[in-house]
């Protein structure tokens, strides 16, 4: 046998030792809790933190173990956590963070998440969501039909999302939002009623990060068109104008998908105050009319008087969002890109001059299709 040969055979052994010596190492599933959904609080004027992690054990009859305590921070958690939960605690997996509605009421409350940007094995890319109500009664209440919990409300935030129905706002793009001065922060929201965990809408946050009012999900979805972040196929409904309630039901309603479109957003500085021209334009189907209408006929006047109620709840959302001195979809960035030397001048005090700012909104509608039937 030449060198070289017992040189490779010598090399391959060792590769071959060493991953039979990783082996001995290993840490079985069971033996190991994986919290997927942590939950931050105030109670009694104290940080709490609430942690759920699901149960791998055949033989456990609980599929899930929740760990709780008072911290003066995250770090601090680690070894309550270790003393509630069994086995070894992988605490880098969280898939939510949820924050209770009464901790989202104070200032600079994201300072607490310090600790997971420190380390550059956590990840950032974990939803954040606000709780309607004390994070405590998410974290403990179990239905047979839901699934792990961090799972479950990832889950719920990314589809909602695509529908436009919510944001789907992480952790490293809280912390951008919170920087930027140009805009403010905007993310999911969820609820409990009658036991079961339902979105909300959205939760809009002040530049400090605190709690300032929500969206419902037809908000929200305007809110995302603004954005430039609604995907074709967002579904609005709306009383048409000139159409009386019949009976029982609410039979003057129109709901319609919205096809291609585009949103352009102009800015000036006109007066002393910020003037953003707003344009919205999209195709749409129709895919339900409560009402007679000769839709075939009478296509363009159905769609101009579409345009009415939706051009007014995009003023009604601007108007709320000017009333709180928020911020966002993020008019700062137009002013900022495109007025500069106006927009420097109080950019320290965004949200004062955003509330003086005038909006001209405009809504263009085409209707593509109005249904297979009349």
């Amino acid at each position: 046998m030449t060198d070289s040969i017992r040189k490779v055979a010598a090399c391959v052994a060792g590769l071959l030792f060493l991953l039979l010596t990783g082996c001995n190492d290993k840490l079985n599933l069971e033996d190991s809790t994986v919290p997927l959904g942590l939950g931050l609080d105030i109670v009694d004027d104290k940080l709490h933190f609430y942690v759920s992690a699901p149960v791998f054990s055949k033989e456990a009859k609980k599929k899930s173990s929740e760990a709780e305590g008072a911290v003066r921070g995250l770090r601090e958690s680690r070894s309550l956590l270790d003393a509630q939960l069994p086995g070894a605690v992988a605490s880098r997996n969280y898939q939510v963070i949820m924050i209770g509605k009464e901790m989202l009421r104070h200032d600079g409350w994201f300072i607490m998440l310090d600790a997971f940007f420190r380390d550059p094995r956590n990840t950032t890319t974990v939803r954040m969501i606000a709780v309607d109500g004390p994070v405590s009664e998410y974290i403990y209440t179990k239905t047979k039909d839901r699934p792990m919990d961090g799972f479950f409300l990832r889950g719920l935030v990314d589809t909602s999302s695509r529908m436009a129905e919510t944001v789907k706002t992480t952790l490293q793009e809280l912390h951008r939002q919170l920087d930027d001065k140009a805009m403010t922060p905007a993310i999911a929201e969820v609820k409990i009623k009658n036991g079961k965990i339902m979105l909300k809408g959205t939760a809009l946050l002040s530049q400090k990060g605190r709690y300032e009012t929500s969206l419902n999900y037809q908000e929200t979805a305007l809110l995302q068109l603004l954005r430039r972040d609604a995907r074709a196929g967002v579904s609005l409904s709306y009383p048409f104008p000139g159409v009386s309630k019949t009976g029982l039901f609410d039979t003057e309603y129109v709901s319609f998908s919205l096809g291609a479109h585009s949103v352009k957003i102009r800015p000036s500085y006109e007066n002393g105050r910020f003037r953003f021209k707003i344009k919205v334009k999209s195709v749409i189907v129709v895919t339900e009319k409560l009402f007679e209408y000769d839709l075939w006929k009478k296509h363009k006047e159905f769609a101009d008087k579409l345009e009415e109620p939706m051009k007014a709840q995009i003023e009604e959302l601007l108007a709320k969002c000017r009333q709180h001195k928020i911020d966002p979809v993020g008019f700062g960035l137009y002013a900022r890109a495109y007025e500069y030397s106006h927009y420097k001048e109080v950019q320290d005090r965004w949200g004062d001059e955003f509330s003086r700012a005038d909006f001209d909104v405009s809504v263009d509608l085409r209707i593509a299709s109005p249904g297979a039937v009349q």
